[in-house]
């Protein structure tokens, strides 16, 4: 299973121009604690940075920003990205590695094409947990008694 097969492909953006409340109402509207900011590059919309819920309070409550400040003032930039061909397992890492909940998602050519998050990643990992234990309790049921 890879990346692209778990990620969610409808993903929210933001150009870094826009203010930060165009980005916190997208968020608030959508139920999601992030939002992609991205460059349009011919017919590709590259991932130029991220803010996150956490991003705002933080900018607002100790740097005095308001709401009418530019998302490039806030955003995370050169987000972390995951490539959608990517292993399940090598992006857990990777995240993990990167100390991130979040990802955007992109092609080979660097275009946006999802977001995936901790709260994708559990439940299809408990999935295979699942899968594991039941092989293990079958093959414990089909062993012979010594």
């Amino acid at each position: 299973m890879n990346i692209g097969e778990v990620c969610s492909r409808e993903v929210y953006i933001v150009r870094e121009s826009e203010a930060l409340s165009e980005a916190v109402l997208e968020m608030r509207r959508r139920h999601v604690g992030a939002i992609v900011v991205v460059e349009p590059q011919g017919q590709l919309m590259k991932p130029v940075g991220i803010v996150t819920d956490r991003d705002v309070i933080f900018a607002v409550r100790s740097q005095a920003i308001d709401l009418s400040t530019k998302v490039s003032h806030v955003m995370t930039t050169c987000p972390f990205t995951l490539c959608e061909d990517s292993g399940l397992y090598e992006a857990i890492q990777s995240m993990s590695a990167h100390g991130v909940r979040r990802a955007p998602v992109v092609s080979a050519a660097g275009d946006l094409v999802g977001i995936v998050s901790v709260d994708d990643l559990v439940p299809v990992v408990a999935d295979e947990l699942r899968g594991l234990a039941n092989l293990m309790g079958g093959q414990a049921r089909h062993e012979p008694n010594a």
